[in-house]
């Protein structure tokens, strides 16, 4: 195998373009951007940042697009050379392509459940040089069929690639600053319904199909796509913000068994230790839990559900084709415009 060979269906195929040609040609589909974080003093009662809570947010930088087919394509046939293994394929979309990139290879990919994005963000990070982000007892988790290592997985919020948590999604969804006038927008971007077309794919425009990313208007932080398109997985385990105080804790009678909603995990009743606090710095979500944070909608979501608080969640073995992701990082931006990646085959 040559760099610049492609595998398709297990056999290997020769392609005209270089390794760099073909990063090149994904380089505007990786920028991130950066979100200075801060201090967020809650009100109301929708999505993170609510009543009685304050949350301390460290800078971060956020994808402008949600992760692309190509890209997805380009890592996972990187990544499954290099012993890494993927539940689902993905698809290119909304179509039925699992193969290949065609035309739509810039639509975001989709059917891809939340196991899959966390060992794609590994495998996109050691791509680019720096250490995996997702780890399980100290060993970086390769395999999105390895349900106890990716349920148990801890997030080491350094350099690599990763997906955001919900508050990091959710401040950046509202333009990254509670003094500007546009964190109390409805929408990303936009306040009214009436202008929801101009910044989101969603049931009313959809047209029963993902678009292309970047083709609608951006929000205040220059982020496309943070409404419509496609749902965006998040790190965190769902949970309804209802705050607990250590002298009333909730009753561990009252709670349910996880087996029976995903057959993946037991807790054991220990689902009454998912409290959240009032206070709490770069908040990751709660401890346990049955589902995984959605957020934004996708493009046969209600209005309702493209809000910029509109809170959405599914197990973690859930694939849809409304349902994609973006990448996040911590500490700053580390890669280069034009990097090389490493690795001894470059994939197409």
């Amino acid at each position: 195998m040559k760099p610049g060979d492609r595998v398709i269906n297990g056999d290997v195929q020769g392609v005209d373009r270089s390794p760099k040609d073909q990063v090149d040609e994904l380089l505007p589909y990786m920028d991130m951007v950066p979100v200075t974080g801060g201090m967020i003093d809650g009100y109301g009662s929708e999505g993170v940042f609510v009543q009685d809570r304050q949350v301390q947010l460290s800078p971060f930088l956020i994808a402008q697009y949600e992760t692309t087919y190509a890209l997805w394509y380009w890592v996972r046939i990187w990544a499954q050379h290099e012993g890494y293994s993927f539940t689902n394929r993905g698809k290119e979309g909304s179509s039925d392509n699992e193969g290949e990139p065609t035309v739509t290879q810039y639509e975001p990919v989709s059917s891809i459940n939340w196991r899959d994005a966390v060992v794609w963000c590994n495998a996109y990070s050691e791509l680019m040089g720096v250490l995996p982000e997702y780890t399980y007892q100290g060993e970086v988790i390769r395999n999105s069929n390895d349900i106890l290592s990716c349920n148990h997985a801890e997030m080491r919020m350094g350099k690599g690639y990763r997906l955001p948590t919900e508050a990091e999604w959710e401040f950046a969804a509202r333009g990254g600053n509670p003094a500007q006038k546009g964190w109390d927008y409805s929408y990303p971007g936009i306040n009214l319904k009436e202008g929801l077309g101009s910044v989101a794919w969603y049931r009313e425009n959809g047209e029963g199909t993902t678009h292309p990313v970047g083709n609608k208007n951006p929000n205040l932080l220059g982020l496309y796509d943070m409404g419509g398109n496609v749902w965006e997985w998040c790190w965190d385990w769902y949970h309804r913000l209802v705050w607990y105080q250590e002298e009333n804790p909730p009753d561990p009678q009252a709670g349910f068994d996880p087996l029976q909603i995903t057959g993946e995990w037991h807790w054991d009743r220990e689902w009454y230790k998912d409290i959240i606090p009032r206070d709490q710095d770069n908040p990751c979500g709660a401890l346990v839990g049955a589902s995984r944070v959605k957020r934004g909608g996708g493009w046969n979501s209600l209005e309702s559900q493209v809000k910029v608080t509109y809170r959405g969640s599914s197990i973690p073995a859930c694939t849809s084709r409304s349902i994609g992701f973006r990448v996040a990082c911590s500490n700053g931006l580390w890669i280069e415009p034009h990097t090389e990646p490493r690795g001894t085959y470059e994939p197409s």
